[in-house]
């Protein structure tokens, strides 16, 4: 490359990464990334600075916040097709509600999560560089910045694992668009076992919480150490490890807990756990912890989310996802009606009325999670959470719903990582840690698990406490199957469910709990989509017919076909 082209490149890298956040991100998928690997680019923290940003905005865009939902939820007992007009059940998303999912599935393509792993890898090599050159760069710094991306990769790495099992790993950066990166697939646990090594090795180079900026708190939407906490102790978790993530969910409790206590009245708690109370006996209403965790986003039980702008207007990145998923919101006009892609399953929708999977119809959760969209047509439903800025279920009927604002700009948060998400891991990994026979030590494991699962039921169970009994679940599967379900009614819509219900396949070593859990959302074709189902490996995704044309050391998992189908995907 001669001098003029380097220059006339760092001068267009530079004006651009200055425009915006956004920006960046563009940046670095316009222009080849061999563009920002020439060392003039690379000459202090603020240089630096500009791709770690790059990150974030990478995994803010549509093609990425798109595949937390659809991996983690889309083929999960709780959705299937929504009522929109546009609908079709021969687009990407109407083969995954079927089970019907080939090779050739928009869905399959993997690259807006290899893409961040590409930045942060860039940035773990060039950083230390940069502060060969920038005094003001200190090693404090170039440590905690080293960090924050080592934990973004992971998190990218560890969807790809829950989604794919086995991936292409590579922790190096590539070093020109030319490179070959025909890698064969690593075994999905080597890989999390790496990623965990990983984040051990970095947290305490994380910061415990960012500044604040114009007197807001945005550590929310960066990594802190809480955040890689929380990932280490899902990813302990999902390779059984059940000491460890006990430990770490621990850790997130406990930090979370002094933060409260601190900064919040013991209102704002429900017994000894940071959990904020979802009702608000002065006016009788509830939905207070909705708005605080979706509602507003960035509440005091967040540990990690995408944060989305309000604004469009200045270049930041929106979240069309909710819109185009689940209820269209803002977008909607007579010909576009409020319907999105993807609705509650039927046996959700019919919580409304007959609860059964939540313990009762005064659980504020339920119309926290579903809404009625047409009264005319009360079988019409929509996923409400990620759509409504409050949904204010009232407390003196428990089951009607007194007030609901919708979104009016696509700005809502997409949250990975709350309290009660450590909290039910923990209660998870402390029924795991138990035996079969009845101990005194199983029966403490048991009570502490079971307490963990309370709480977090009784702060949706306003002027009541939720009707768990631990008498009635005296054995460890009855326990397990009280958290699953817990965890259902907790993170509804949220991208987990999928994943809990590979996590217990991987532990059962057979399907039979995913398929008894999805076999009802299947109206058409049951036996066909649940057949395939008992396949233990037809529970990740197969790898994308383009991605196998050009890299021949991967090989498609056994439980699908090599060549696509002759469908035409809309998928995104």
């Amino acid at each position: 490359m001669n001098k003029m082209k380097k220059i006339w490149f760092k001068s267009a890298f530079l004006a651009m990464v200055g425009m915006s956040m956004t920006s960046c991100g563009d940046f670095l998928d316009i222009y080849p990334l061999t563009m920002v690997y020439e060392d003039n680019y690379w000459n202090e923290k603020n240089d630096v600075d500009q791709i770690v940003t790059g990150c974030y905005t990478r995994m803010q865009d549509d093609d990425f916040v798109r595949r937390l939902f659809i991996w983690g939820e889309s083929r999960s007992d709780n959705t299937r097709k929504g009522f929109h007009p546009k609908f079709s059940a021969t687009s990407a998303e109407g083969y995954i509600l079927s089970e019907n999912i080939l090779s050739n599935n928009a869905y399959t393509d993997w690259s807006s999560f290899y893409s961040v792993i590409d930045r942060c890898n860039l940035v773990i090599q060039k950083a230390p560089e940069v502060a060969e050159k920038d005094p003001n760069y200190l090693p404090s710094d170039v440590q905690a910045t080293i960090a924050e991306v080592t934990a973004l990769r992971a998190l990218c790495y560890f969807y790809l694992v829950r989604t794919f099992k086995d991936v292409p790993y590579y922790t190096e950066a590539i070093t020109n668009d030319e490179q070959e990166l025909n890698l064969p697939a690593t075994d999905g646990d080597v890989i999390v076992r790496n990623l965990i090594n990983d984040l051990v090795a970095v947290w305490p180079d994380a910061l415990k919480a960012w500044p604040k900026q114009s007197g807001k708190d945005v550590s929310y939407g960066r990594i802190t150490q809480n955040a890689i906490f929380a990932m280490l102790a899902d990813m302990y978790l999902w390779i059984g490890d059940y000491s460890n993530a006990e430990k770490y969910a621990q850790m997130v409790i406990d930090y979370k807990t002094e933060y409260f206590k601190n900064n919040y009245s013991s209102y704002y708690m429900v017994g000894d756990y940071p959990l904020i109370p979802d009702n608000d006996n002065t006016i009788l209403l509830a939905g207070v912890a909705y708005e605080y965790n979706f509602g507003e986003g960035g509440g005091p039980e967040s540990i990690f989310e995408l944060d989305f702008s309000e604004s469009t207007t200045d270049g930041s990145k929106a979240n069309d996802v909710p819109a185009e998923f689940f209820n269209r919101f803002f977008k909607s006009n007579d010909k576009d009606p409020n319907y999105g892609q993807f609705a509650p399953a039927e046996d959700l929708w019919k919580e409304l009325s007959s609860p059964q999977i939540f313990l009762s119809n005064k659980d504020t959760r339920i119309k926290e999670s579903i809404h009625v969209d047409n009264e005319s047509n009360p079988e019409i439903v929509t996923i409400a959470k990620y759509a409504y800025t409050s949904i204010n279920p009232g407390l003196s009927s428990g089951s009607s719903l007194a007030y609901v604002e919708r979104m009016t700009k696509n700005d809502a948060n997409w949250v990975f990582y709350r309290v009660s998400d450590m909290m039910l891991i923990k209660a998870e990994a402390l029924i795991c840690m138990m035996g079969e026979e009845e101990s005194e030590r199983n029966d403490s494991l048991g009570q502490a698990a079971f307490d963990l699962i309370k709480a977090v039921a009784d702060r949706s169970a306003p002027n009541t406490s939720s009707s768990l009994v631990y008498s009635n679940y005296s054995t460890k599967s009855q326990l397990m199957d009280l958290v699953f379900d817990e965890r259902r009614r907790e993170f509804l819509f949220e991208g987990k469910r999928w994943f809990d219900l590979v996590r217990h396949s991987r532990r059962d070593g057979n399907t039979e709990y995913l398929v008894e859990a999805v076999q009802s959302k299947f109206t058409e074709n049951a036996a066909t989509a649940t057949g395939k189902l008992k396949n233990i490996m037809a529970m990740y995704w197969p790898y994308n017919y383009d991605e196998l044309q050009v890299n021949h050391n991967l090989k498609q998992n056994p439980a699908y076909p090599e060549a696509g189908d002759s469908f035409e995907s809309t998928g995104k």
